[in-house]
């Protein structure tokens, strides 16, 4: 299909599919903001990090038999099962060291201890050789020594000390080998010890850890149809172009008049200059700020069969009087709004005459060149030129093409500009119907909504009317 017979989006369609697209924008530019995405980044730098996945590798594949943990309490099991600690424990729990020691500070064992010493002495060994020895108190002493050395707790005291359980005993206690023992029974035993090694050993501490939390906490914001929304969109890069233009001028002409410090009515050179209003010879209509209303659905510029009088622009003469049969209307933001590039686009409906041109165009201080965003001036409003009007010499020189496909006074559509350095490109609710990249303007270019008659006709055989909704123009951000 030919690309100026292609048929363009429904205008209420195009105008809701922008609208959801600046909906969108917006949405998706709050949810830039949200709480939500800010802990999905914040969870996402956290567990991509190096620290993170060290510690979710810890988790899932340390054993305790792998820990500092493990190597202490089997150090403190090692030392317990060797035989000199069973042994000493064995002692120790026999009760036999405290009562070796209590036989020790008895009255008995230090007073055997003395008498030993004292038939050990010549004092005895003397009184041992006189007559009557049995009569003497040395005898008697004699007598409580081999009494006492057949006490049982004696006997006991003295096989005790001679033993190697006991020399055992005695070489453990309080060593530091016993000392280190009894730390580390105090670390292995501890509240603290145990519950790591309880948690070191449960199959499922992974999925009870915070970090298993913290990626199914990210798992499940990741599902969110809000973030999934947004990745998808992010994707699309849908809003490059509401991102690429800001607003630079607009009208929805919803005030209940025009909008003087908006808008002229008539040409430039003759209202900003001169405060005259003018037509050009070969115009047959002149201009009234009566053809000009708004009402609910925005402006309108009626063309009407009217007579009228006024000046005319006489290239050999100048300014001349006039007597006209029809009466038309002219805007332009002239006074208030002028750019060079970026994007001009209007939503316009025309009630089309054959003999009336109906026109949304740019110009600057001179006639030339002009940029024609659309010029109804055939037989009917199944098509409407779009393009340049440039001089050749002093010779005007059109660049335009025809564009077609839709009965344009059926509806309103959106007729719209993108223009930079290299181009100027026209659209059609959205569709591309005619570039151009030669002898592209780049002075400032006001706007201008207009409809003139230049045949020679005795009466308009039906209305003529441009309906503006609204305009807008827009600069690039960059």
């Amino acid at each position: 299909m030919a690309l100026f017979s292609s048929k363009y989006p429904k205008t209420a369609k195009y105008e809701a599919s922008i609208k959801q697209l600046h909906a969108d924008f917006d949405r998706f530019n709050a949810y830039i903001e949200s709480d939500e995405l800010k802990r999905i980044k914040e969870l996402e730098l956290l567990i991509n990090s190096t620290e993170f996945k060290k510690k979710v590798d810890k988790l899932k594949n340390e054993r305790f038999k792998d820990t500092a943990e493990h190597r202490q309490l089997d150090k403190y099991n090692t030392r317990k099962k060797s035989s000199e600690f069973k042994r000493y424990f064995k002692y120790q729990a026999s009760g036999m060291p405290e009562k070796i020691n209590s036989i020790k500070e008895s009255a008995k064992l230090t007073e055997l201890t003395d008498l030993s010493e004292y038939i050990r002495s010549s004092e005895f060994l003397s009184a041992k050789q006189q007559k009557g020895f049995k009569k003497t108190e040395a005898f008697q002493k004699f007598k409580r020594y081999k009494t006492l050395s057949k006490d049982a707790d004696i006997k006991l005291y003295n096989k005790q000390v001679k033993s190697t359980n006991y020399k055992n005993y005695l070489n453990m206690h309080d060593s530091e080998r016993l000392k280190t023992y009894h730390e580390l029974e105090h670390e292995v035993t501890s509240e603290k010890f145990i519950q790591f090694k309880n948690w070191m050993e449960d199959k499922k501490k992974f999925q009870k850890s915070e970090e298993f939390s913290l990626i199914q906490e990210h798992s499940k914001l990741l599902k969110s149809p809000d973030y999934d929304w947004y990745t998808k969109t992010e994707k699309k890069n849908a809003f490059n172009t509401i991102d690429k233009w800001e607003i630079s001028f607009e009208d929805e002409f919803s005030a209940k008049q025009l909008d003087k410090g908006k808008w002229i009515t008539g040409y430039y050179w003759g209202k900003a200059l001169l405060n005259k209003t003018y037509v050009l010879e070969n115009e047959n209509q002149f201009f009234t700020d009566n053809n000009i209303s708004i009402n609910g659905n925005g402006l309108n510029i009626n063309t009407k069969s009217e007579e009228t009088e006024g000046l005319v622009w006489d290239t050999e003469r100048g300014f001349m009087p006039k007597k006209f049969n029809f009466t038309s209307g002219l805007i332009s933001t002239g006074q208030s709004h002028r750019q060079a590039y970026g994007k001009i686009e209007a939503k316009v409906k025309v009630n089309h005459n054959k003999a009336v041109t109906h026109a949304f165009w740019m110009v600057g201080e001179k006639m030339a060149p002009q940029i024609d965003i659309f010029r109804f001036n055939s037989k009917n409003a199944k098509s409407f030129t779009s393009g340049l009007q440039l001089l050749n010499g002093s010779a005007p020189q059109l660049v335009s093409k025809t564009v077609n496909g839709a009965n344009f006074e059926s509806d309103y559509y959106i007729y719209s500009i993108e223009w930079n350095k290299e181009k100027i490109s026209w659209f059609i609710n959205g569709v591309k119907v005619n570039e151009q990249s030669n002898n592209i303007p780049d002075s400032p270019m006001y706007l201008v909504f207009s409809s003139h008659i230049t045949e020679d006709i005795e009466q308009l055989s039906s209305d003529a009317n441009i309906q503006v909704e609204w305009v807008k123009c827009y600069q690039s951000k960059n």
